[in-house]
């Protein structure tokens, strides 16, 4: 290993270090932790409301549970905004000039920026869905139900590692827009709408096209009022 590259880490492991201390310090991180949770919170107690009302589940099934665990789009969320603002916000705020200036590398500049990031983003979202997840619990408690679904802990570790990824996705954004608000809008509207949209109006369009010629090929040929409608399929496997 060459001095270079012993120097590039030790310069990185200093940086990310600064970076922690930006965080801790700033409003920024304790903010959006607090959003985030009360977010998350109110929206388990908005879906133990609703739990066997207009159709949905009743509470303490599997379903009802795992609708009220599903707190990773507000993880990511989250960590997608701290990221954006903790790269783009060196930009507006004019800290980019003392930070290239104290480190000239620009990309051992950008890992410790990355690497503090990963690091809060794995604390904010755990603290986002274990306290949602302690609501639940809460909830379930309150009416005499005791037990979790399997998938618990997967939902846990899923949610944190995708909000940890969308965080680096964050910083990344923040560099290149080095506008806070810009990045912020783009990619918020982008994960909350855009994608939404397009995949609720593409994904029908897809089934519908892609399905009756997977039929076709690995059954029998798809005709109006054939076997393979659901009325052929029923008096077939009667």
């Amino acid at each position: 290993m060459t001095a270079i590259a012993r120097l590039t880490r030790a310069d990185i492991a200093l940086l990310t270090r600064a970076e922690l201390r930006k965080l801790a310090t700033t409003y920024t991180f304790l903010v959006t932790l607090a959003i985030a949770i009360a977010v998350s919170v109110l929206s388990v107690v908005a879906d133990a409301y609703e739990a066997g009302m207009n159709g949905t589940a009743p509470l303490g099934t599997d379903a009802s549970t795992y609708q009220m665990l599903k707190l990773g789009a507000v993880c990511c969320v989250a960590t997608l905004v701290l990221g954006i603002v903790a790269a783009g916000g060196e930009y507006r705020r004019r800290t980019i000039i003392p930070a290239m200036l104290i480190t000239p590398r620009r990309g051992a500049l950008v890992a410790a920026k990355a690497t503090a990031i990963a690091i809060a983003g794995v604390v904010l979202s755990g603290l986002t869905f274990g306290l949602g997840l302690a609501t639940v619990v809460a909830e379930l408690h309150a009416r005499g139900l005791h037990e979790l679904p399997p998938g618990t802990t997967r939902m846990f570790v899923g949610s944190v590692a995708a909000a940890t990824l969308f965080g680096l996705i964050g910083v990344a954004l923040g560099y290149i827009t080095r506008s806070t608000v810009a990045a912020v809008v783009g990619a918020v509207g982008w994960v909350l709408f855009a994608e939404l949209a397009i995949l609720g109006a593409l994904s029908p369009l897809i089934f519908n096209v892609a399905m009756p010629a997977l039929d076709e090929h690995l059954h029998w040929p798809w005709q109006p009022g054939g076997i393979m409608q659901t009325s052929g399929q029923r008096a077939r496997l009667g």
